[in-house]
């Protein structure tokens, strides 16, 4: 019962990322959509997949921290990504911080610290001071 729950989770929160990107598309505007500073960390998650995937790093930089850039968790315009999942619920050391596990396809980099082809990659993600959940890090081990 709670692998169906987290799998419905994860469902909806795709289905809610691509109804606002196709709403944004829609208007001609950017092609992502920062969350509402109420969102969950899985739909931030999500929406910077998205951007990831489409090549987008501005957007995917509006939704990291400081800390989150290349050599700590930021892949974007250092790796093509050609696939990306979030692969369930996330694990959570405490109520401000929690680390998704993804399952990433690259093309792997020119200095070969990401590998070509299907990895595990995990992101962390913190609660701000205002409440928004935002990327704080990652890599290929937690």
């Amino acid at each position: 019962m709670v692998r169906e729950e987290g799998v419905i989770r994860s469902v909806l929160v795709s289905a809610l990322a691509l109804i606002l990107a196709g709403m944004v598309a829609a208007c001609g505007g950017p092609s992502f959509v920062i969350p509402p500073d109420s969102s969950p960390p899985a739909i931030v998650l999500d929406v910077y997949l998205h951007a990831l995937l489409s090549g987008d790093c501005a957007a995917g930089h509006a939704l990291g921290t400081e800390t989150f850039r290349k050599g700590n968790g930021e892949l974007c315009g250092a790796t093509t990504v050609i696939s990306a999942r979030i692969k369930g619920d996330p694990a959570v050391p405490n109520s401000d911080e929690v680390v998704f596990a993804t399952t990433l396809v690259t093309t792997g980099t020119a200095d070969s610290s990401v590998p070509a082809g299907e990895m595990t990659w995990f992101y962390g993600l913190g609660r701000q001071p205002n409440g928004s959940w935002r990327l704080t890090g990652g890599g290929s081990g937690p």
